[in-house]
């Protein structure tokens, strides 16, 4: 369990200058069948969240979420909701098939623990890659997963189109379509330091528009009366490769995160996406718990978005943060924003954040 407080403002530039407070508390219960003593390779994961309080991201004027982990479960509700509910059953040791309500993000252990919203970047950019802006952060969904003594893991997952956080997502099952998602991990190892690469393709059977509500970006509401289109597709490569690790820790490094996307661009307004960031682990002496990092982004809308919406733009941003143990579980993450948002004119935001980790 976590509970993390935010304070987040625009200081400069947007659509309004003001400061706001918000709060998550995020849970995940993870059984083993075998360590119950029932059957062998059977895994169950809860993901449950609460949001409270305000953000900011609507007065920066970016399509980004400038803190992706106020966006869900729904943006400026005050809710507590379950958007994950997995089980997984191993078939072989390197293999196995999962089902259940599918979180994007925080829906098993292995995500929950290693990659957690609260403890990095603060920017949806360096948290998920933007391309993949309609794939549902919380939907029914199954796979399969096989991961092989050589060569790439390998991963292949049928997603309900509908984004479901507050229900089970049965009331819409197949109503337009389902997601396609196919992916390829594989480790490799530049000059003695471990990486990986991951290439990735979604594909959406239903019918879209141009600038419908997507999961992962906040783009303009149009009244424009836009035609449908039915499928839309999505590719992506991913790389992650350590810099420096620690001969004491190998645990503890430097690492290299870059995040490539392409879009349809009709109906997905993404058409490209870049972001790249540096974090590690403080080289202070005396702070070895310590993290840091610092990111650049690039967000391309589609030719058609900006032909529709008169006034949009490609989007822009870096972010820096520093993430300070004070003490084992208890964490304080001032964060830095400049963001040249997507909606002109609006001027370059500059956002300043600080946040509050507690973990149990």
């Amino acid at each position: 369990m976590s509970s993390t407080q935010f304070e987040q403002g625009v200081t400069a530039g947007g659509f309004r200058q003001a400061f706001r407070w918000g709060s998550k508390f995020d849970m995940l219960a993870h059984l083993d069948s075998g360590k119950l003593g029932l059957w062998e390779g059977g895994a169950f994961d809860l993901f449950a969240e609460s949001r409270l309080g305000q953000s900011v991201d609507g007065f920066a004027g970016a399509f980004s979420p400038t803190n992706l982990a106020m966006f869900f479960p729904v943006p400026d509700e005050q809710i507590t909701a379950i958007t994950g509910l997995k089980f997984t059953q191993a078939i072989t040791e390197r293999s196995g098939i999962f089902f259940g309500k599918l979180n994007a993000l925080n829906g098993d252990r292995e995500k929950f623990l290693k990659y957690p919203l609260t403890s990095r970047f603060l920017n949806a950019a360096f948290n998920f890659n933007l391309a993949l802006d309609r794939y549902p952060y919380s939907a029914p969904g199954a796979g399969f997963y096989l991961a092989p003594e050589r060569g790439p893991a390998l991963a292949f997952l049928v997603l309900d189109s509908y984004n479901s956080p507050r229900t089970s997502g049965f009331e819409n099952l197949g109503r337009n379509g389902v997601f396609l998602y196919a992916e390829a991990k594989q480790s490799t190892e530049i000059f003695g330091l471990p990486g990986r690469q991951i290439l990735a393709g979604l594909y959406g059977t239903g019918s879209f528009t141009d600038l419908a509500p997507a999961s992962f970006v906040g783009l303009p509401q149009t009244a424009a009366i836009a035609a449908k289109k039915a499928g839309t597709w999505t590719l992506l490569w991913n790389v992650e490769q350590r810099l420096w690790v620690d001969p004491d820790d190998p645990d503890r490094g430097l690492g290299l995160y870059i995040q490539t996307g392409l879009g349809d661009g009709n109906p997905n307004p993404i058409r490209g996406f870049l972001s790249a960031a540096l974090c590690g682990n403080s080289p202070l002496p005396g702070r070895e718990g310590d993290l840091y990092g610092v990111g650049f982004y690039n967000l391309g809308l589609s030719t058609q978005a900006k032909r529709q919406l008169p006034g949009l733009r490609d989007e822009r941003g870096v972010e820096l943060f520093y993430n300070l143990r004070i003490a084992p579980g208890c964490h304080l993450t001032p964060d830095l924003q400049v963001l040249r948002p997507g909606l002109a004119p609006v001027d370059t935001a500059l956002l300043f954040g600080v946040r509050l980790k507690l973990d149990f």
